[in-house]
């Protein structure tokens, strides 16, 4: 028969183990989820244009008159069409020159995405902020 003091001992060690293997498990457990969302973080933002969120932003986010600009020109050739102040604009350089825009480099503008059902933007409108002098 082994003492009690041996039982103990091997009760002790044994409860040492499984403390200690129960910590690593929590901690790979905790790296998986971590990974897991900082992956689907990155998907999500992938796949912006292709997905609709219900995310709502207290503080609605401004663009620039030159960023509206610069958006127009990205968005020509594509199927989104992009509004200043409710009218719709077109710039392709390469069509026509002289095309312009009644936009104020320094004036604020709020955007506005209009998707489809499936998350799909459709439009971009973007609508001038009153200036406070």
């Amino acid at each position: 028969m082994m003492s009690q003091n041996t039982q103990q001992l091997m009760l002790f060690c044994t409860a040492v183990v499984l403390f200690v293997t129960a910590c690593l498990y929590g901690q790979q457990n905790v790296k998986v989820l971590s990974d897991g969302l900082n992956h689907m973080v990155q998907t999500t933002a992938n796949m912006e244009g292709r997905l609709n969120t219900t995310l709502h932003i207290s503080q609605p986010e401004h663009y620039s008159g030159a960023e509206v600009l610069h958006t127009v020109r990205q968005m020509t050739g594509t199927t989104i069409r992009v509004e200043v102040d409710g009218t719709a604009y077109v710039m392709d350089p390469l069509l026509n020159r002289t095309v312009t825009i009644p936009v104020q480099l320094v004036a604020s503008y709020r955007p506005e995405f209009i998707r489809s059902d499936t998350g799909e933007v459709l439009k971009i409108a973007f609508w001038k902020e009153a200036s406070i002098p």
